[in-house]
């Protein structure tokens, strides 16, 4: 028997035992460990779908980002659940002692009163009159806001609006109205909030109130100042804003993040009201929804 004979007996063996191994193996109970490699082991997946194409709440996930956010760390939950929104809106966090309406719509069915902001006169947040200041983006046909804060503040009221087909003018004493919209970019009639802030000197001013009411580019205004601009936020007291729930997951989500990098920036909700216009409704998951929601946000803070 020759070398090579010999290595072959070796490794058929060795086979043998192997497989003799194999088989013992499988009749004793050993403990198992499942790890799926198809997936990134610290980035949970989205919860699945079910039939009606919800969400099932026993499957839902939750990550943390961490965002470093003007010399702040924000945890910022990457939820799979677009109705947090909605619950985010019902949870009021901060009380105002001194609150008014300012601007309104009657209407002949109800809601016979819309488009009222809420603003908090609180000693903390100085909003004197003869010295406040104003920036209001979306008119359409309603000044009410704008006249409210000039006649009963004496406020310098700057107002936007690339919609209406007017041109810049100034409307009284201290409203000046800019034919400019709100966007992420400059291009066409719309602007980044910083560069209109820098086209009146404003970049380091205290804004008194930001109103906003621009059918859905809120969105774009949030997305630019969060990702390029943030300490333009610390200079607004107050945000009154009207915001535009829709039934796109991704479109509800981007609100989620946002809202919840104002919260770290110390923005507290202080109004929340659902526009209650028979058009404007919808039932979701038993509840009754609207696209439109009137918030308003405080800065948590002695100014």
């Amino acid at each position: 028997m020759n070398q090579k004979h010999i290595y072959g007996l070796v490794l058929a063996g060795m086979i043998t035992l192997v497989v003799v191994i194999l088989r013992l193996s499988s009749c004793v109970s050993l403990p198992a460990v499942l790890i799926n490699r198809t997936q990134p082991l610290h980035s949970p997946q989205p919860a699945r779908q079910n039939a009606s194409g919800e969400y099932d709440k026993r499957e839902r996930i939750e990550n943390i980002e961490k965002i470093n956010l003007l010399g702040k760390t924000c945890s910022i939950r990457t939820s799979t659940d677009p109705e947090d929104v909605f619950t985010y809106m019902e949870n009021i966090t901060i009380r105002c002692n001194t609150p008014i309406l300012a601007g309104r719509v009657i209407m002949e069915q109800v809601p016979y009163i819309k488009n009222e902001k809420y603003v908090c006169l609180d000693r903390k947040y100085k909003i004197v009159p003869g010295d406040c200041l104003i920036y209001s983006f979306g008119i359409s046909t309603d000044w009410s806001f704008d006249d409210d804060m000039d006649q009963l503040f004496n406020c310098k009221v700057y107002c936007f609006d690339h919609t209406i087909h007017k041109r810049d003018h100034q409307r009284s004493k201290n409203i000046r109205f800019l034919a400019t919209g709100i966007s992420s970019v400059k291009r066409n009639q719309v602007d980044r909030y910083i560069n209109i802030l820098k086209r009146f000197g404003h970049e380091n001013a205290t804004i008194d109130y930001l109103k906003m009411d621009v059918e859905g580019a809120e969105l774009q205004f949030f997305e630019d100042v969060f990702t390029n601009t943030p300490e333009v936020l610390n200079n607004i007291k107050q945000i009154g804003m009207e915001i535009h729930a829709t039934r796109n997951k991704n479109y509800m989500k981007r609100y989620m993040r946002y809202f919840e990098l104002l919260e770290c920036l110390g923005f507290r909700l202080m109004f929340s009201q659902m526009i209650d216009i028979n058009a404007l409704l919808y039932k979701k998951n038993g509840k009754t929804r609207s696209c439109c929601y009137e918030l308003m946000w405080a800065r948590d803070k002695e100014w």
